[in-house]
């Protein structure tokens, strides 16, 4: 039997943003001890070709694999971006090879709103939340964000889920950045101020969370002020760049979630140019999450955290909603034709 889920299923499930941080948190964890496996993003851009990784203006379908050893997760992912959104993940029995699940979720189920109804987009966030609990110091008074869109709030949620803060910036140079700023400030319950431009943010930030379509940097080394962590989520593909080349070569760690992070414009430039090397990126989060190296050892360390996003999230989130879409008896059992293809 396999079982289909879709949004009404998911919205029921009601996946929390704490639920989705633990296991993004146990993905990384398996992936530092080696357990793990992933594959780079495949796409066939339809539309676009010289556009950045799903921006407007673009069509593609992409495709990912991920298998997480320790958990018994496997998954191949489907991404269609055209004028709507539709993601479908089929949930696969490691041992026989059978289809569990199969899940479909739109950008609807992405995060979009702000009480955290929905566990999609909570991915991102929680990789964003993760690696300000590793890195950030000890003590947080002010956070910005940069980019209000999808990814920003729900980054700025899953943060609230892990560490204090006493106040929050936010820009993004667009209308919804007050919105942005009043409903955030209600879902967090801390006081979230819209500002006039990045470097306000940037300067008054002990965290900064970057989630931007930028393909220049947004973000200047020399705005940066000691003991800042950077979670960089926005740039994903070698057309995209947040930080510039100042603020890597400022960092006392560089992280990274995977090894596609070296494709990224913004840190491929840099090693490119000779700014900084390769030998200057200090591991991956998932390293320092199993133990196996250090996150921040001082108040003093300026940190990043860059995230291309991976596979093994996805993995780790869709058995997430399998395992509570199934308790609740949700979703929709079949042993039809579909099912004959998959399973026979």
């Amino acid at each position: 039997m396999v079982l289909l889920i879709g949004e009404e299923d998911i919205r029921k499930a009601n996946i929390t943003p704490e639920e989705t941080i633990e296991a993004v948190e146990n993905a990384y964890h398996q992936d530092g001890l080696g357990l793990a496996q992933d594959t780079p993003r495949r796409e066939v851009r339809i539309k676009g070709k010289n556009l950045p990784h799903i921006s407007p203006g673009t069509q593609s379908i992409g495709q990912g694999l991920a298998y997480l050893e320790e958990s018994k997760i496997l998954i191949i992912s489907h991404a269609f971006h055209f004028s709507w959104h539709k993601y479908l993940t089929q949930l696969i029995d490691p041992d026989d090879g059978k289809t569990l699940a199969i899940i479909a979720q739109g950008r609807e189920s992405f995060g979009e709103r702000p009480e955290g109804k929905y566990s999609g987009g909570y991915r991102t966030g929680a990789a964003a939340a993760i690696g300000a609990k590793h890195l950030a110091k000890s003590e947080i008074e002010m956070v910005g964000v940069i980019g209000t869109g999808r990814v920003g709030r729900a980054s700025l949620i899953c943060l609230s889920k892990v560490r204090e803060f006493d106040k929050v910036f936010a820009y993004s140079g667009r209308r919804m950045d007050e919105e942005f700023a009043r409903e955030m400030g209600r879902v967090i319950g801390i006081d979230v101020k819209a500002v006039d431009g990045a470097e306000e943010v940037v300067r008054n930030a002990d965290v900064l969370i970057t989630a931007t379509y930028a393909t220049e940097p947004v973000v200047k080394g020399e705005w940066i002020k000691e003991g800042t962590h950077i979670s960089a989520m926005g740039a994903d593909d070698p057309l995209k760049a947040e930080l510039d080349e100042k603020t890597f070569k400022r960092a006392d760690k560089i992280v990274i979630d995977s090894e596609k992070c070296l494709t990224i414009g913004e840190l491929a430039n840099p090693i490119k140019k000779g700014t900084i090397k390769t030998e200057d990126i200090y591991g991956k989060i998932g390293e320092i999450v199993a133990g196996k190296k250090l996150g921040r050892e001082n108040d003093i360390e300026t940190t990043i955290f860059e995230s291309d996003g991976t596979n093994i999230q996805s993995a780790s989130v869709a058995w997430l909603i399998y395992k509570k879409v199934k308790e609740m008896g949700l979703g929709l059992e079949t042993s039809g034709l579909s099912s004959y293809f998959i399973n026979s």
